[in-house]
């Protein structure tokens, strides 16, 4: 090849992987096995719950807000019903509770990275769900679900919204895989 197709070549190359962007990718642990009867995997509600350093956090709302939109795709994919929490209007119904505790994170838009690149840094969620079963109250388990993202993966590294979308598979995911009694 001579040397104008091969640097053409190698500046495709180079833009497409630039463009590809890195999916966010999620860190999870527990050591339970989760226990779920199938008719309860049909009602799940959710609940978001921080600390209060994350509760004073500006982004607080929009990241519940994006993590709840998540979970509600997820959970109409795999053929379930998902409600965010009201006061415990669910209490003693069947149904798998979800309490989302977020312990740190920093939110990242797309528009932040592609306005001021690596200069922005890192979006990261730090956080567990615990499990239980609306019925009788009962802890079923309890995940960890961290992610992050790192500014050296370009313009298209995950941001958070595409972080609190990894995160809702997996817990959709952990659910559907759940053990039936």
């Amino acid at each position: 090849m001579n040397t104008p197709k091969l640097s053409i070549a190698l500046s495709c190359a180079v833009a497409v992987l630039m463009l590809s962007g890195c999916a966010a990718s999620v860190k999870s642990g527990g050591t339970e096995t989760l226990v779920i009867q199938e008719s309860a995997k049909q009602n799940l509600v959710v609940n978001f719950e921080g600390n209060s350093k994350v509760q004073q956090n500006e982004d607080w709302p929009r990241l519940k807000r994006e993590w709840n939109d998540a979970l509600q795709v997820e959970a109409t994919r795999a053929g379930y019903r998902l409600t965010e929490a009201q006061a415990s209007s669910q209490e003693g119904k069947e149904g798998v509770g979800i309490k989302i505790n977020v312990t740190n994170f920093r939110y990242l838009t797309p528009g932040a990275r592609y306005g001021a690149g690596v200069m922005v840094g890192n979006a990261w969620v730090n956080s567990s769900a615990d499990y239980s079963d609306l019925k009788s109250g009962r802890l079923i388990g309890t995940r960890t679900y961290d992610t992050s993202s790192s500014a050296w993966e370009g313009v298209m590294s995950a941001m958070t919204q595409e972080q609190v979308q990894a995160i809702s598979q997996k817990i959709i995911s952990d659910i559907k895989s759940a053990k039936a009694k």
